[in-house]
């Protein structure tokens, strides 16, 4: 399900809407716990599923494999068992629980945002029931291509999902925070929907927001230069990094801590767009030796790809790329600006780039 020890290392404490009120948003969803097919009781939900066998591991606790005892669905069951965190970090925890389960049901309906089936919090261990969907993307990409690049029309496809998928949760007030492979599932007919919403937050009351979130390297610049001021276009920023990765294979920074990656971005893209930022506050920035982006030459046009060794990206394509991946946050596509492009609405979309 995208969860595993390594991919949530580098995951800070989130301000989930019960975060940001302390252990009472927990508190509240303990007592009336969620039970989408309509149990009252949180034993009677519990007990409604069987656990087949273990999928994933974390720092919070386990995610199973389970079968719904009702309808015999198979589900994902992610399980928290809170007495065990209680001295080391358990109010975090819990509270992203808490958080996580309010956005899912906000998100009830979207095809590309997984479905909650049920929760509840029952002798010390909270667990969330979801549809069970298939692999992360992130697995696809390492043990099923084995690195190899997706092609432009695979790549339009998923960024065309998971693109709906943020649109979606914008319109609601969320941002999700934290979007990475990992935390993308892949089913069995190559359709997508993304996962793990518990760093999400609600943009309801505004900034500022908590910082550091998410995985560094999907981290939009703005987070690596400390702001908590930020909106949904840190959703769009993760976006153009996975559809770097996707095209090329690899992913495009490797700096191991905030300010090496943030050198890697500049050195790719530039400094001329972050220094527009109104939020820049003139401090000396790392790397960067050019002003203007090369993001081009990464990524060149089919004719020009053929001579570099490149991926090649259509002239389309790439205005969602550069557009997604934009220094300045007040000049980034968000989601639904990037739904708009031609890119998604073209037959062919190969347009030559000059």
């Amino acid at each position: 399900m995208g969860w595993s020890n390594s991919e949530l290392v580098d995951v800070a404490a989130s301000a989930t809407p019960a975060a940001r009120h302390g252990v009472d948003g927990w508190e509240g969803w303990d007592q009336g716990a969620t039970a989408t097919g309509g149990d009252s009781s949180n034993s009677a939900t519990l007990c409604r599923f069987q656990r087949l066998d273990v999928i994933g591991t974390g720092g919070f606790g386990m995610v199973y494999r389970a079968r719904d005892r009702r309808t015999g669905e198979i589900v994902a069951m992610k399980c928290l068992r809170a007495n065990k965190y209680a001295r080391d970090n358990g109010d975090r925890y819990l509270s992203a629980f808490a958080g996580e389960v309010s956005a899912l049901e906000k998100c009830s309906g979207q095809p590309s945002i997984v479905q909650l089936r049920a929760s509840g919090h029952l002798d010390g261990e909270a667990f969330i029931a979801m549809e069970f969907v298939g692999p992360s993307l992130r697995h696809v990409m390492k043990h099923v291509r084995f690195g190899r690049r997706h092609t432009e029309a695979e790549v339009r496809l998923i960024m065309r999902q998971l693109l709906a998928g943020v649109r979606r949760m914008n319109r609601l007030g969320l941002m999700h925070r934290d979007l990475k492979p990992g935390n993308v599932l892949v089913d069995g007919r190559g359709n997508l929907k993304i996962c793990d919403l518990g760093l999400s937050c609600s943009m309801a009351d505004g900034p500022p927001y908590s910082n550091p979130i998410g995985t560094r390297g999907y981290r939009a610049p703005e987070l690596l230069l400390g702001s908590k001021n930020y909106d949904e276009r840190i959703d769009s920023w993760a976006l153009g990094v996975m559809m770097a990765e996707l095209l090329a294979g690899r992913h495009p920074f490797y700096g191991r801590t905030d300010m090496d990656h943030f050198s890697e971005i500049l050195d790719l893209l530039g400094t001329a767009d972050i220094k527009e930022w109104s939020g820049y506050d003139g401090r000396q920035l790392p790397g960067g030796w050019s002003l203007e982006s090369s993001l081009w030459s990464m990524f060149p046009s089919p004719a020009e790809a053929r001579i570099r060794g490149r991926p090649p990206l259509s002239e389309a394509g790439f205005e969602v790329l550069s557009g997604l991946l934009r220094c300045n946050p007040e000049k980034r596509l968000t989601a639904r600006s990037a739904l708009r492009l031609r890119w998604f609405k073209e037959a062919n979309f190969r347009t030559a780039r000059s």
